[in-house]
């Protein structure tokens, strides 16, 4: 929580176009998480669903994910976050849906921030 309002008043205070350019991903996320997902399209529009895995050695709790739309040469369009809800223990995975920034032929899901919970519960 402590992490969420560091980074909210960073971009009060920087505005707008610094905040945007800005990543506050938690560096070798990918180390500890693996992520399968696919792009399924609804009545409301494109969702992108699948599994977080753990592969750390604690369980992990607010799971947080970014999911951006890719145009065909690989650049990003547009971002948007999501959250995988539950503890995710370790070598389990827990299901996610999180609605498309639009409609894409390709999308890049990675986790964005986690927080561990230690042996005695924190």
């Amino acid at each position: 929580m402590r992490r969420l309002l560091t980074v909210a008043l960073v971009a009060l205070v920087l505005g707008p176009t610094a905040a945007r350019a800005q990543s506050h991903a938690i560096y070798g996320a990918d180390r500890y998480f693996s992520v399968d997902a696919q792009t399924e399209t609804r009545s409301l529009g494109a969702v992108v669903a699948g599994y977080v895995r753990n592969e750390g050695g604690l369980p992990a709790r607010d799971v947080r994910l970014r999911v951006e739309r890719l145009d065909a040469g690989g650049q990003v369009m547009a971002t948007s976050v999501g959250y995988v809800f539950g503890i995710v223990t370790p070598s389990s995975r827990v299901y996610f849906e999180v609605p498309g920034p639009s409609a894409a032929a390709t999308y890049r899901v990675s986790v964005l921030s986690f927080d561990w919970i230690n042996a005695i519960g924190t």
